[in-house]
């Protein structure tokens, strides 16, 4: 694929193979800020991890065993996916499978997803979209064929391909001060006033934040709380800051809002949920919310 590269990553065990391969967009998707990622697991059970909420659209093209997946606050049986879309919803997943899983993640920004889903960013906060009822068969044959192929170099150019005719055939504008408000909101971890923001644009609270979820699918102080949780996140499994450093770096008013914030977002505490972990595998046991 032109202006793409790979980095490989695997584990092979005696009854666990793993693999991650992380792709580059080419260049004429670049500007759209997407990210392929790749995953390949082998692992001779099932396996349940839990997903916490992001400040990404992301997409999920499966080709290997249908996912099955519940919302964390909702007693209700899974819905099985092959090719999935997840918004800006606040609930936790419980994302299962039978032991055999290929698939291909691309992470959007918010505003880009818009465009691509031609204005319908809203409708995915209230859960899991299947693209099939969005982008009928040609989504059916796109997974059929990503089965087939031989490499995730292959793979990744394919998916190129059919992203760049699906923007290519959208005519949903995207609005620059919307992008602006995003990114600002990026900038500073989701902590700068909402107000301030409607002022430098030199529009009232009440439009900006009517305009702001038209394209983004949420208001901007959620979308601020997003971010703030999305930034403590990384920090709580990237680093060995405490809660307590986590909290001030991340704008909370202290280590019990953290706590509560993140609990929402995740159904379960931070402490119980930086030392969880798979022993063979990436991702978070969803077993510490189902016990």
């Amino acid at each position: 694929m032109t202006g793409s590269s790979e980095q490989k990553h695997g584990i092979n065990l005696d009854r666990t193979v793993w693999e991650y391969v992380a792709g580059m967009p080419s260049d004429n998707l670049k500007s759209w800020a997407c990210s392929y990622s790749g995953y390949s697991e082998d692992v001779g059970r099932s396996v349940c991890r839990l997903e916490v909420p992001r400040d990404r659209v992301t997409v999920i093209l499966g080709f290997g065993d249908r996912l099955q997946i519940n919302p964390v606050d909702l007693k209700t049986s899974p819905v099985n996916y092959q090719a999935f879309v997840v918004g800006l919803g606040e609930a936790p997943l419980l994302v299962k499978h039978d032991g055999f899983q290929r698939c291909i993640e691309i992470e959007l920004l918010p505003w880009v997803a818009n465009k691509l889903f031609r204005g319908a960013s809203a409708e995915f906060t209230q859960g899991v979209v299947a693209l099939e009822d969005i982008w009928r068969s040609q989504v059916n044959l796109l997974v059929e064929q990503l089965s087939q192929m031989s490499s995730w170099q292959k793979r990744f150019a394919l998916v190129d391909q059919f992203f760049s005719e699906r923007f290519a055939e959208s005519n949903q504008t995207i609005r620059s001060e919307i992008q602006w408000a995003w990114n600002q909101l990026e900038q500073y971890g989701g902590c700068i006033p909402i107000q301030q923001l409607a002022k430098m644009l030199g529009w009232s609270d009440r439009y900006f934040a009517a305009r702001f979820r038209e394209q983004i699918g949420i208001t901007p102080k959620a979308a601020a709380r997003r971010i703030r949780f999305t930034r403590a996140h990384r920090q709580l499994t990237l680093s060995d800051n405490s809660l307590s450093t986590i909290a001030a770096n991340c704008g909370y008013s202290d280590q019990s809002h953290f706590t509560r914030e993140f609990h929402f977002f995740s159904g379960c505490s931070p402490t119980i949920y930086k030392k969880a972990h798979f022993l063979d595998l990436l991702g978070t046991p969803g077993e510490i919310i189902q016990g």
